[in-house]
């Protein structure tokens, strides 16, 4: 391949080339000066069969113009060893049985080579165009990634201002005394957390393109980063029964438990948004063999079969709700990337369209050798 590329620089298409009827015209001319070169050179050393050295217009034919210049410079190469460099010179009668053979075998290989070469130049034109695609997405991406981190900091500190001076006003008095006050300042502090939580899940996706995730690992108890996600959920999981069930023989994990809690919490918000309001959301904790478990179930939407193989794709969400839900469709996945920077997977199970959906962590048990000892009594 490098060779073909090598050839193809050394030799560019002419300025003028249209790849119609002129294309035509060069591989006779390369046959030419390749004619000229060797009845130069025959008068200096003996070449023997010349028939290796037309392959060479042959070849630059192919990679230049295609497989029909290609031919025509292989049976212009074949016309001229008969004519100029096989008795009888000057004539097309070659009398040698031999050098009949040779002119057979030589269009045989010309013919075959000119396939390969249009065939191999033709590949390499579509990788270079796929690298060129695969460069262009990867600037794309990362001048996105950068406008969305830069953009997603600048509104953190307005924001920050804007829940402040809401949750102030929705415990104030004067506000609570007035119920239509303060129903229209609690949405207005729901949709500032709605906001807020849009801003973290850009600016965990710009984090985790850009950066990469640097987990610190420590050990953790799976039922607190559990109620620690529950927490962290609470105002929007207030609208629906949440059912905890717990395994008591769930060991420890080593993990950064931050990442997995904003994992969970991603899975729960998830679980909130597509589901109805009072339905039941159930956490699940129990050891699998060599993993732990965690599973959060809603009563919600479901995943249709087109859904199912790209759920937790960057920026996917499905279309029966691109309207009516609003969503980044960036959940998922960050959850899945914080999950396998601790090693852990994601997996989603669906039985259908408005069958609900379960979402599942996994994280791997350490071995029991590499668990914190108790601290001895003194």
């Amino acid at each position: 391949m490098q060779v073909v590329r090598s050839l193809k620089t050394w030799w560019p298409r002419p300025p003028f080339y249209s790849g119609g009827p002129i294309s035509f015209v060069f591989p006779i001319l390369l046959v030419a000066i390749t004619t000229m070169a060797i009845g130069a050179a025959i008068r200096i050393v003996d070449l023997g069969h010349v028939g290796a050295i037309y392959l060479i217009p042959v070849l630059i034919s192919a990679m230049r113009w295609g497989l029909a210049p290609a031919l025509l410079a292989a049976l212009t190469s074949a016309a001229s060893s008969a004519f100029f460099f096989y008795s009888p010179i000057y004539s097309f009668l070659v009398q040698d049985w031999e050098q009949f053979v040779d002119l057979c075998l030589f269009t045989i290989v010309a013919v075959v080579t000119s396939q390969l070469a249009v065939s191999l130049n033709r590949n390499i034109e579509i990788a270079e165009h796929a690298m060129q695609e695969i460069r262009v997405r990867a600037e794309t991406d990362h001048f996105r990634d950068a406008l969305i981190g830069s953009v997603s900091h600048e509104l953190r500190t307005p924001l920050a201002s804007i829940l402040g001076a809401t949750s102030i006003i929705c415990s104030s008095a004067a506000v609570q005394a007035e119920p239509r006050i303060a129903a229209l300042a609690g949405v207005v502090r729901d949709e500032a957390e709605r906001l807020n939580n849009d801003i973290q899940n850009l600016l965990d996706a710009s984090r985790i393109s850009s950066e990469g995730i640097r987990p610190h690992l420590e050990w953790a108890e799976p039922a607190d980063i559990v109620n620690s996600a529950l927490e962290r959920c609470r105002s929007r999981l207030a609208g629906h029964r949440i059912e905890v069930r717990l395994s008591d023989e769930l060991p420890l994990v080593q993990v950064d438990a931050v990442l997995v809690e904003q994992a969970l919490v991603q899975i729960l918000d998830n679980a909130c948004k597509y589901s109805a309001v009072g339905s039941v959301i159930k956490v699940d904790g129990s050891l699998d063999r060599e993993q732990i478990v965690l599973s959060v179930t809603d009563e919600g939407l479901g995943l249709a079969p087109e859904d199912k193989a790209r759920i937790g794709e960057r920026f996917f969400r499905g279309s029966r709700h691109l309207v009516t839900i609003p969503g980044s469709g960036l959940g998922l996945w960050i959850a899945s990337a914080f999950l396998h920077a601790n090693g852990g997977t994601l997996e989603t199970n669906s039985a259908g369209v408005e069958c609900g959906l379960i979402v599942s962590i996994r994280l791997p048990v350490p071995p029991k050798t590499s668990e914190p000892s108790d601290l001895p009594d003194e």
